[in-house]
Formats: structure tokens, sequence, C-alpha cells
């Protein structure tokens, strides 16, 4: 049987798959550095948000999704991390952006939601 190591696999293949690029990362009251992430610039969704009965589509969850890896960052917090990336490919400018959900994570990977 073979010993699946979730960390050596994030960042043997899933980061070195050709999809990745360079991002900055900033914990919060921590110190930037550069990171390597998978980035998806889909966006939100169109979601239903109901509040006391009143019903709200269109509202926008989230800017993008990354995914990192826990051995670039061990923890994270919410509302408080930021992340500079580039906000479309071809542009010059880094945007900053504030981690606002984890998607999912595992011994090897964090998936992050991301919004401005």
């Amino acid at each position: 049987m073979t010993d699946l190591n979730l960390q050596e696999t994030m960042d043997d293949i899933f980061l070195d798959a050709g999809f990745e690029e360079t991002i900055t990362y900033t914990p919060d009251g921590g110190v930037a550095s550069s990171i390597t992430a998978v980035v998806d610039r889909g966006g939100a969704k169109d979601v239903e948000i109901r509040v006391r009965g009143f019903s709200r589509s269109n509202a926008r969850r989230y800017d993008m999704e990354i995914w990192i890896s826990t051995s670039d960052v061990a923890t994270v917090k919410v509302n408080a991390d930021k992340v500079t990336l580039l906000a479309r490919i071809g542009d010059t400018v880094p945007k900053t952006y504030v981690v606002k959900g984890i998607v999912d994570n595992d011994a090897g990977c964090w998936h992050l939601e991301l919004a401005n």
C-alpha cells in the first residue's frame, strides 16, 4: 500500500503543474511573503441570500479563489489575512484582497475565498 502524503502531493504536483503563480500572502499582524498559488479568477457565483424572510439575489460572496500549500501558510485568519496578486492576467499593478472564507483545507492545502 502506498503512503499518501498530502503535503508532498500539494507541493510537488499541484503547485508545479504549470498553472501556479506567485502571490504575496500577509498574515494578520505578520510579515508579507511571496508564495506559490493556484488562482481561480472566476469570482463569485450568483447566490440567493435569505435574511429575515427577504431574498436578495446576485449577492457577491467573493472575487476569486486560491489554493496554497500549508507548508507556506500554517494558519489562516479569515477577514484579517491579506493576499496581493494581479486581478487579471496581463495587469501590471497587483491588487490586495482579504481572505473572506476557508472553502476547504487538509494536511496539504488551503482553499480560500478572497474579496476586496
